[in-house]
């Protein structure tokens, strides 16, 4: 059915096309390829050259970044071959001092090993041990990895028995 359509329209078309005369021929032609070159103009060329111009900005921002991304990384590897290590510290002495400072007695002080130190106090009050504790991993840089306490007669007072270590 269709192409028993398709045969009169194409006739329609071409004997309408050929009453015109040699000059509308060519006028309509030339409007015809004016109106796909328009087309061609709105549908491809404007999305193409905004997209390009789009990837142009994208690039320049990207480049900057990535520059930036370098020269951080540049300043930290500076940063990390000028870096010294800090000097050992005697983490007993500082003990030590801290203890001091805090007029805290302990009934012992027992050096396990090399890095670990056990202090065990009879009587302490619970809020001087938990300060104590900060105050130890602040300034000598020893952490509490073993602590045993039990509550005594007196309020607010444990018995602490408590292992430090760097």
């Amino acid at each position: 059915m269709a192409t028993t359509l398709q045969a009169p329209v194409r006739e329609r078309v071409t004997q309408w096309w050929q009453l015109r005369s040699a000059g509308e021929r060519r006028s309509l032609a030339f409007a015809a390829v004016a109106a796909i070159a328009a087309l061609a103009w709105l549908a491809l060329w404007q999305p193409l050259v905004a997209d390009v111009e789009h990837t142009t900005r994208q690039l320049a921002s990207q480049r900057a970044t990535l520059a930036e991304a370098r020269r951080q990384a540049d300043d930290i590897a500076s940063l990390e071959r000028s870096t010294t290590a800090p000097p050992p510290r005697d983490a007993r002495a500082d003990l030590g001092a801290l203890l001091t400072r805090r007029g805290l007695k302990p009934t012992a002080i027992d050096r396990l090993d090399n890095d670990r130190v056990r202090l065990t106090f009879d009587a302490i009050g619970f809020d001087a041990l938990a300060a104590f504790i900060d105050s130890v991993q602040r300034e000598a840089g020893l952490r509490a990895v073993d602590l045993t306490s039990t509550a005594r007669v007196e309020s607010g007072q444990v018995r602490a028995e408590l292992t430090l270590a760097p």
